[in-house]
């Protein structure tokens, strides 16, 4: 890039404002004071935060007077900052690196360092370093000629600046808000708004370096109005004040206004006044603005054929033309090399942390990957173990289930046999009450006719009857027995051959008395080789007391009919006789009228049918009644013995 004279003032002119509060000294003498003190305190500091903090405060402090200085303590600080991840210290430095970018006079890598800068502070939300590196970047493009993006960056700052806590930064960007467009005559309402705001804030901040600025824009409105000697003598004033406080570089700059002055009009003598910023930038050690001082001098007493100045000044001129030569063939101080270099290095780590990326999400793909087969592992073991626990119940409910079930069972079974037991008590006393009636009642008649002396023979028929019965009821009382024994757990039926015409002429033989008072007879019509399978004493009383209930229910002088035939395998019996009293509904239920209770009349025969269907039954046969027009039909089948 060629440095000209106007290029060197204009950024001599705005560098002060872009160094700000932070990194503008007292004074030289105060300079290196605070210089000595940091170097002193980084020798107690080994590679941390407050290291990295010191090395940037050196950096700042050394901008003034040794850019090199400033360029190293720089990227020594960004180097730390980085391998420490402290990201407010890299922003620091790279903004050092802007700076000293800017006074190198590469406006591109000043933009590049600002921009990654600024970067790192709108992520670590700190507003104020933000308002001042856009405010920066507005000079830096400013100088390169991009007015738009310029005013478009300053305006970013201004937004920022009115809503910070310590405004003096807005009154920083205020000011070079009214450097930008000074020479700007639509604005000129705005730029004496921006210099008013900014006297006002700076009101707030006595003892600053900005008001030497805002005085100075007083000066210039007056040299516009045609008050020469009035602002010239304001601006040597304020370079005065300026130099007793120590503030040289402010006076340098100061002076420059007088240097702008000549150009407008040839109102100053200006030699003398470049002649004094020469001395004060040597003092400073500001090269890059020492330079075009010095050929205007060389040229101007070159022209007016000065031996002495001409020499001193143009020895000085050679000096500072080899060490800007040095410099740019110093590979150590290349700093275009260095950005470079830097670039490719930046690359490198970009590649190598989206390598990194990667890997991480690969091994955070793995983690998840693991952690939801440990979780799904977990959740199959839980539901294995609460499977099987239901299983368990469910197995124990089973078993308790079934165990509840035999013991109903049993229950049932025990309440069946205990209600079989009620209703075989019952009958039991049914029949011994019934069958014992008789022959009690012969015997009270024997003794009531013994007491009243009755005749002879009517005793002796009496006497006769209390003999049939008695031992009728004998043989009824060895049934019962038979029957109680039927009754009772452990009885096995034994079928055996029973004849069954013997069985029913004993049956005759033994209600021959009864069947005589009734005048009926019974007719046998019965094989005499007709052999039952069945249980005698069992089958005698079914046979029994069947006769003794069909001469029940039948007239006198009447004839009872017992026929057997056998069908297959199987003998039927029926007894047929007359019962006109007797309906169908009640022969169709008359063996298990007992069982309804809902007896006829006779309790002694329904109670005897329902021990005859429980003998059948034993007995492995079938037993019924019908009634057949006026004929009731007893029958029975049992298994045949042939």
């Amino acid at each position: 890039m060629k440095i000209t004279q106007g290029y060197i003032s204009k950024l001599h002119i705005v560098l002060p404002l872009i160094m700000g509060w932070m990194f503008l000294c007292n004074s030289l003498p105060a300079q290196d004071k605070v210089i000595r003190e940091l170097r002193q305190t980084l020798s107690g500091k080994r590679d941390s935060i407050d290291y990295v903090n010191v090395l940037n405060q050196l950096g700042m402090r050394y901008h003034l007077s040794n850019a090199d200085s400033c360029f190293l303590f720089a990227v020594k600080a960004r180097d730390i900052a980085t391998r420490l991840n402290y990201r407010k210290g890299g922003a620091d430095a790279l903004n050092n690196l802007s700076i000293f970018y800017a006074l190198k006079a590469n406006m591109k890598q000043a933009i590049e360092y600002d921009y990654k800068a600024l970067l790192l502070y709108r992520q670590l939300g700190d507003s104020a370093n933000v308002c001042q590196v856009l405010m920066n970047s507005s000079v830096y493009h400013d100088i390169e000629g991009r007015k738009q993006e310029a005013t478009v960056l300053l305006q970013q700052a201004m937004n920022i600046g009115q809503h910070l806590r310590d405004d003096s930064i807005y009154g920083l960007v205020l000011i070079n808000y009214a450097l930008h467009f000074d020479d700007d005559t639509l604005r000129k309402d705005s730029v004496s708004w921006a210099l008013n705001k900014a006297k006002e804030i700076l009101k707030k901040y006595p003892g600053g370096r900005n008001h030497y600025y805002i005085e100075a824009f007083e000066a210039d409105e007056w040299m516009r109005r045609g008050e020469a000697g009035k602002a010239v003598k304001r601006i040597n004033e304020l370079a005065d004040q300026s130099l007793r406080e120590g503030l040289v570089f402010v006076a340098i700059d100061m002076l420059e206004h007088i240097n702008n002055y000549h150009k407008n009009s040839n109102v100053v003598d200006v030699i003398s006044y470049k002649e004094k910023i020469f001395e004060l930038a040597k003092q400073a050690g500001y090269t890059d603005l020492m330079l075009p001082v010095t050929i205007s001098l060389y040229r101007y007493y070159a022209a007016r054929k000065n031996t002495a100045k001409t020499a001193v000044y143009g020895n000085k001129l050679y000096e500072l033309i080899s060490r800007k030569q040095e410099i740019k063939n110093n590979t150590y101080l290349n700093h275009l090399d260095y950005f470079l270099k830097e670039q490719i290095l930046a690359e490198w780590q970009l590649s190598n942390k989206v390598q990194e990326e990667k890997i991480a999400k690969a091994n955070m793909v793995k983690m998840h990957r693991l952690l939801l087969i440990g979780f799904l592992s977990v959740m199959l073991l839980l539901l294995g173990g609460f499977t099987f626990s239901r299983y368990r119940s469910y197995r124990n409910l089973r078993q308790q289930e079934l165990m509840l079930a035999g013991m109903n069972r049993v229950i049932s079974e025990k309440n069946k046999q205990l209600q079989t037991n009620d209703d075989f008590k019952n009958k039991l006393i049914s029949i011994i009450a019934n069958d014992f009636r008789e022959p009690l009642n012969n015997i009270i008649r024997v003794a009531a006719m013994f007491r009243n002396n009755a005749n002879q023979e009517a005793l002796q028929e009496v006497i006769e009857q209390v003999d049939v019965s008695s031992r009728n009821t004998l043989v009824v009382f060895d049934n019962i027995l038979r029957w109680i024994k039927s009754q009772l757990s452990g009885f096995v039926y034994s079928p055996m051959a029973c004849n069954l015409l013997q069985l029913f002429e004993e049956v005759v033989q033994s209600l021959e008395l009864a069947l005589m008072h009734r005048q009926i007879t019974v007719g046998l019509n019965i094989s005499e080789d007709l052999l039952l399978a069945g249980e005698c004493e069992m089958l005698q009383f079914v046979n029994r007391s069947l006769l003794h209930c069909a001469v029940s229910f039948s007239p006198a002088n009447h004839t009872i009919g017992i026929v057997a035939i056998k069908e297959a395998d199987r003998v039927k019996v029926t007894l047929t006789s007359i019962a006109p009293e007797l309906t169908g509904e009640v022969a169709a239920r008359l063996f298990d009228i007992y069982r309804e209770k809902e007896e006829p009349e006779g309790e002694d025969i329904s109670l005897t049918l329902v021990i005859c269907k429980d003998f059948i039954d034993k007995m492995g046969g079938h037993i019924w009644a019908e009634k057949k027009g006026g004929l009731l039909l007893l029958v029975y089948t049992l298994p045949s013995f042939n």
